[in-house]
């Protein structure tokens, strides 16, 4: 394993991704408005339904992008890494965004009685949301630096056009 072959988008990716990781658990991204002072808030695993899952696929997703190409991997995929993680970060940013506009609904019913809580937004939504763009920043970059696009990953996906070119060799310089 040699993290010396990391192009800058594949770390930015792969950091952006940690971080996301960490804050999906370790910080309250809606507080409920009624709830008595010091209840704490609900973390990205409590309030989401589905939206969870994908963050978590995207963060697998990025993470597993920077481990095969500092293992020096090749991975037979239709289109380019980097453009799924490019792809699954733009998803992700979205998703958290729509929630941070339009906040979970943790209503319900109990006993026969329909009931609605509301929420409110706090300081893990915005961090996340940012990670989250750090990840679709990060495989744009690699996509970049791959010398590849959407257009033509989408081309590729569809057998149409040539392959991307390989990627430029990485050179980085002594540590300043």
């Amino acid at each position: 394993m040699d993290p010396d072959r990391l192009r800058t988008g594949e770390l930015i990716a792969a950091i952006s991704a940690v971080a996301l990781l960490i804050i999906m658990f370790a910080f309250s991204w809606y507080g409920l408005e009624d709830a008595p002072a010091g209840t704490g808030g609900l973390n990205a695993w409590e309030s989401y339904g589905f939206i969870d899952i994908i963050l978590f696929v995207t963060i697998v997703v990025a993470i597993g992008l920077a481990i095969a190409t500092a293992m020096a991997q090749t991975v037979a995929l239709p289109v380019a890494a980097s453009a799924v993680t490019a792809g699954l970060g733009i998803l992700s940013t979205l998703l958290i965004l729509f929630r941070i506009i339009a906040t979970p609904d943790l209503g319900g019913e109990f006993a026969g009685v329909d009931f609605e809580i509301e929420t409110s937004v706090q300081v893990g939504a915005f961090l996340g949301l940012i990670a989250a763009a750090g990840i679709a920043y990060g495989g744009w970059r690699a996509m970049q630096e791959e010398g590849t696009s959407f257009g033509r990953e989408a081309d590729r996906a569809r057998g149409e056009g040539e392959p991307p070119p390989p990627p430029p060799p990485t050179s980085r310089g002594p540590a300043a």
